[in-house]
């Protein structure tokens, strides 16, 4: 009894950790979404017994950075270790998805079976008596009643025969056509993506049983989001209405379902490695320093040693490809074989990233290993079929120009690529089988695209939501939404309002009628470096009616934002070359030309605003040709750039006009392109 007892409690070690691990699925509480990645944030209470336990945080989406994962749990709980670990689910579904149509499909394959044999036996049916119609003979005729009762007979059979046929027709049609569509479907499911996952490995040890908080976040990559504007106005003289909004956008895998949102300028993938100076060496023929090129970290998973899972398709046919080679990309010698479902499974070498599939007749394929199951479409080569023809011909029920009478069986497969199958009929068993295969238009570089979104989704969705909280940190500016917000894995573009600001606009109308004759209204803002702005693009809309496109450039070292309102036609700008005052002249060996411009300008209904147009001097960088600036009554010139700036104000009705001239003094023969 004492050494019994003594086995037992040596055993109880070896008992608990047999035990399966405690599978856990925390809900998304929180997400901070960064310019480029996101921070999630999940949170659980669970009962746990005490003593060392395992605890797997289950189904989390597959893009988890490795290196970002914090978790913490309640004082009564130790951390032992933390690691994570790839999984995948619906295989199974999927499978016996397929396996229950394909068993529905042979029992239709069955039915139809029957049915041609039936037909087979009518024409036998029907060749004897088409044989046998030959009543009488050369000694002895037929006498009519005879005649009367074979006749009766024969119509009697014959139609019974045909309506019958017709039937069968019919019916093999109806049972194809189910057929046909089995096939599609299941080539539908074999081809849909299998949903990989990440999951979270806790050993901890609880000090007493009781409930355990857990907190745990962590980085991935796929999501991000930018800022933009809508800026509107509801007339010249009224104040700017700016709508700051971001437009967030992911493709995790996994929906955020009324979680609290956070929109951060920070971006974790940004390099943070600060830049050291050397000492520089002049040198003949010795390049200058250069900025050395960063490259941004990725996220990457060490699969090594892990157990990756897959399966081979032909991505015409939708069948897996059984016995299907995979070798090991950087171990060619290592390799192993697809089963008779077309199904695989390896542990990782160390150090290996990638492996190729290869199968007889099709386009083999490079696969880098960057989850734990994978779908492998191959293209089938494509096969030259010149001097090949259709040695059938007629018609009758068919699947897809099946069955059709002259003792082989034909199937027309694809819309963009044909795939004819031609094997011998039960009734001719002088032929085993006859396959000829073309695929001809289909590019071998087409691939399937597989996108996966879980729950309901639309690509459109725009979500509004109310104003945002804005936090000021050290490094980052944080856009805390006030609401519970949901935004599906789709990888569409969804809006979230952060926060709206009215702001004075000062008017003014604007000309460079030398590059455009147009005039524009345009809106300038100040105090906008008080608002946390960030660039991004802005939608203008101004008087109820959407004009365009601006961008926001909060890097300007300007104290006004100036946002283009559109051409306001009521102003008209002419700029003309005055022929009094324009000509040119040699003087010895140089040439001279004068020029004198005039501008015009008048106001049919706009807007008292400022009004501000500008031309420019030419300036020469050649000691060879002296400019000479003449008069620019007006305008303010700016002695670096030669530009003019004429500043008034036009009232309505009213026409002003301006000049300017200049000369330039270059030597005779020289080209020099003046306007």
């Amino acid at each position: 009894m004492f050494k019994f007892l003594l086995i037992t409690i040596a055993f109880l070690p070896l008992l608990a950790m047999a035990q399966d691990d405690k599978k856990i699925s925390a809900p998304i509480s929180q997400v901070t979404v960064f310019t480029s990645g996101a921070q999630i944030k999940h949170t659980k209470s669970v009962d746990l017994t005490g003593g060392k336990q395992v605890v797997v945080f289950e189904k989390l989406t597959d893009f988890v950075d490795p290196n970002s994962i914090q978790l913490k749990s309640s004082s009564n709980a130790t951390i032992l270790s933390v690691r994570t670990r790839k999984d995948f689910d619906e295989v199974a579904i999927a499978k016996q998805d397929v396996d229950a149509m394909n068993a529905k499909r042979k029992t239709y394959e069955t039915e139809e079976r029957k049915l041609r044999d039936e037909y087979s036996v009518l024409l036998y049916d029907e060749q004897l008596l088409l044989k046998n119609n030959d009543l009488g003979s050369q000694q002895v005729a037929v006498k009519i009643a005879e005649l009367k009762e074979a006749s009766t007979f024969f119509h009697t059979k014959l139609t019974e025969i045909q309506l019958r046929k017709s039937q069968l027709e019919d019916e093999i049609e109806v049972v194809i056509r189910a057929i046909n569509q089995l096939e599609q479907e299941i080539n539908t499911r074999r081809s849909l993506p299998v949903k990989n996952y990440t999951e979270i490995q806790v050993e901890l040890d609880v000090s007493s049983a009781g409930k355990i908080d857990f907190e745990f976040s962590y980085i991935t990559p796929n999501a991000s989001w930018k800022p933009y504007y809508d800026m509107r106005s509801n007339g010249v003289g009224a104040p700017v209405l700016l709508e700051a909004k971001g437009l967030v956008t992911q493709n995790t895998g996994e929906n955020w379902d009324q979680v609290q949102l956070i929109l951060s300028t920070n971006d974790p993938y940004d390099n943070t490695q600060e830049a050291t100076i050397d000492p520089w060496y002049l040198n003949y023929y010795t390049a200058a320093p250069r900025r050395p090129i960063i490259p941004r970290p990725t996220m990457t998973y060490n699969y090594s040693g892990e157990t990756v899972y897959g399966e081979v398709i032909d991505a015409v046919s939708g069948e897996p490809l059984a016995f299907a080679k995979i070798q090991m990309n950087s171990d060619p010698n290592t390799s192993v074989s697809t089963d008779a479902s077309g199904r695989f499974s390896f542990v990782v070498p160390r150090g290996e990233t990638a492996y190729n599939v290869n199968y007889l007749g099709y386009n083999g394929e490079t696969v880098y290993i960057d989850r734990p199951f994978r779908k492998i479409m191959l293209y089938p080569q494509t096969i030259a079929m010149e001097g090949i023809s259709s040695p059938f011909s007629g018609s009758g029920g068919e699947r897809g120009g099946r069955g059709n009478g002259s003792g082989l069986e034909y199937d027309y497969v694809g819309n963009t690529q044909q795939e004819i199958v031609l094997s011998a009929n039960r009734e001719v068993e002088s032929i085993d089988e006859v396959t000829i295969q073309t695929r001809g238009s289909r590019r071998d570089q087409e691939k399937a695209k597989y996108y996966y979104a879980n729950g309901d989704t639309k690509a459109d969705l725009d979500y509004e939501q109310s104003i945002a909280t804005a936090v000021e940190k050290d490094l980052r500016m944080e856009f805390q939404i006030n609401t519970p917000f949901s935004i599906p894995s789709d990888n569409a573009d969804h809006r979230v309002a952060i926060s709206t600001y009215e702001m004075p606009a000062v008017y003014e109308y604007h000309a460079v009628p030398k590059l455009d004759p147009s005039v524009y209204l345009v809106a300038q803002i100040s105090g906008w470096e008080k608002l946390n702005l960030l660039n991004g693009e802005s939608n203008l809309y101004f008087d109820g009616t959407f004009i365009g496109k601006s961008y926001v450039d909060v890097n300007s070292t300007k104290d006004t934002l100036s946002f283009s309102l559109g051409k306001d036609r009521k102003l008209v700008v002419e700029r003309k070359q005055s022929e009094e005052n324009t000509k040119t002249r040699a003087v010895g060996n140089r040439t001279k030309y004068e020029v004198q411009w005039d501008f015009t300008i008048r106001n049919n209904g706009a807007a008292s605003i400022p009004f501000i147009m500008k031309d420019h001097f030419p300036i020469s960088i050649n000691d060879d040709i002296k400019v000479k600036q003449g008069n620019y009554v007006g305008a303010v010139l700016n002695e670096k750039t030669g530009i003019l700036t004429w500043r008034n104000t036009i009232n309505k009705g009213e026409t002003k006009q301006f000049s300017f001239n200049y000369s330039v003094d270059y030597s005779k023969g020289g080209v020099l392109y003046l306007e």
